[in-house]
């Protein structure tokens, strides 16, 4: 993909999502979409359910949500699970994805980057999930992962995939942003970091592994320095300074009702009205942090319309989940130029990568 497509294509989920934003439109702009919820790695804060089902959304029943989210107005569809390259149609699924124009967006923890490196060329993105140094890491995502996820990061840069890290923090690696960010513009690459939190779910491991509020506020304070200095961070002042300055504790939600808080965030998130997920079974969740609460309806009942109108009534304002606030700068006069600019960048990072 050049990078005058990636412009396009981006312009024009920015639009969707700012209209949307502005006139009060719901439509499914973004779809993060769980096509299976198997995986090889059991990570302790995972919000999946990776116990074995009847049944996943088959071929058909992705393509066909695919479809009705793109005349509904979908213009990203991010691919998640478990771990989306395990499905062995997952070349049929981005195929059809990227015929319609829709950004593709693959979150996969990196062990089969290798395997479907002809799927991964025809994304528009990769998020590779690495959660620190090695020791750190393999805490996280279990023992000797760290390597296989680092050749599988090295396998999709020198194949110019454009490919950025998330990095989930917890007790296990809070001493590890330095690491990653180093391993960042090795590979020229950004990093986005968040935030593990009851609110999600996860093992009964998670308890052992949360950050006290303090630490997370700390770590957070440390990583926007770092962006001040020029670190590759992708998460924009805006957002970092929405986390540091929580008036909550991290795994509190803010209700709308909330009369001490409810100024805090006066803008109504993204989540729910233009961006939410689609679940392996079909269920349609507004977000991560509602997965263990939210009532969800599914697209095989109802279709994707009716389980999207479910969420208009959301109780909540806002979370410290660093993804709402970002995907709403995004969205201002000034995250349009940014995100533009950063575009610009990682075109020229991905022809760098593909003629070297």
């Amino acid at each position: 993909m050049n990078s005058l497509t990636m412009l396009y294509k981006r312009a024009r989920l920015f639009k969707e999502l700012f209209l949307g934003k502005t006139l009060g439109k719901r439509a499914p702009v973004g779809l993060f979409v769980l096509v299976t919820n198997r995986c090889q790695m059991r990570c302790s804060y995972c919000f999946v359910d990776h116990k074995l089902r009847e049944r996943e959304l088959s071929t058909k029943e992705v393509l066909d949500l695919i479809d009705e989210g793109y005349r509904m107005g979908t213009r990203l569809v991010c691919l998640m699970g478990g771990e989306p390259l395990i499905r062995d149609d997952i070349d049929v699924i981005v195929d059809h994805i990227v015929s319609k124009g829709i950004i593709c967006d693959i979150t996969t923890n990196g062990l089969l980057i290798k395997d479907k490196l002809d799927v991964v060329k025809k994304a528009d993105m990769l998020m590779v999930s690495l959660d620190g140094d090695e020791k750190a890491n393999d805490l996280n995502r279990g023992p000797g992962s760290y390597k296989k996820i680092l050749e599988g990061i090295k396998v999709a840069r020198e194949n110019g995939v454009v490919t950025r890290i998330n990095t989930v923090l917890s007790k296990n690696n809070m001493d590890s942003v330095d690491h990653i960010l180093s391993l960042a513009k090795q590979y020229g690459m950004y990093v986005t970091f968040s935030i593990t939190a009851e609110a999600c779910g996860g093992s009964e491991k998670i308890q052992e592994m949360l950050l006290s509020d303090e630490e997370t506020r700390n770590i957070y304070k440390q990583i926007k320095k770092l962006k001040s200095r020029g670190q590759p961070i992708l998460f924009s002042h805006h957002t970092l300074d929405h986390v540091i300055n929580y008036p909550l504790s991290y795994s509190q939600i803010i209700q709308r009702d909330d009369e001490k808080h409810k100024g805090y965030c006066t803008r109504k998130c993204m989540f729910g009205n233009q961006l939410g997920y689609v679940d392996s079974n079909g269920k349609v969740y507004p977000c991560a942090t509602l997965w263990q609460t939210y009532k969800a309806k599914s697209i095989l009942d109802v279709g994707l319309r009716q389980a999207w109108d479910n969420m208009k009534n959301l109780t909540c304002q806002t979370c410290s989940c660093p993804s709402a606030p970002e995907w709403d700068y995004l969205t201002s006069p000034q995250g349009i130029i940014d995100g533009i600019k950063f575009t610009i960048k990682q075109a020229a990072s991905q022809f760098r990568r593909k003629y070297e």
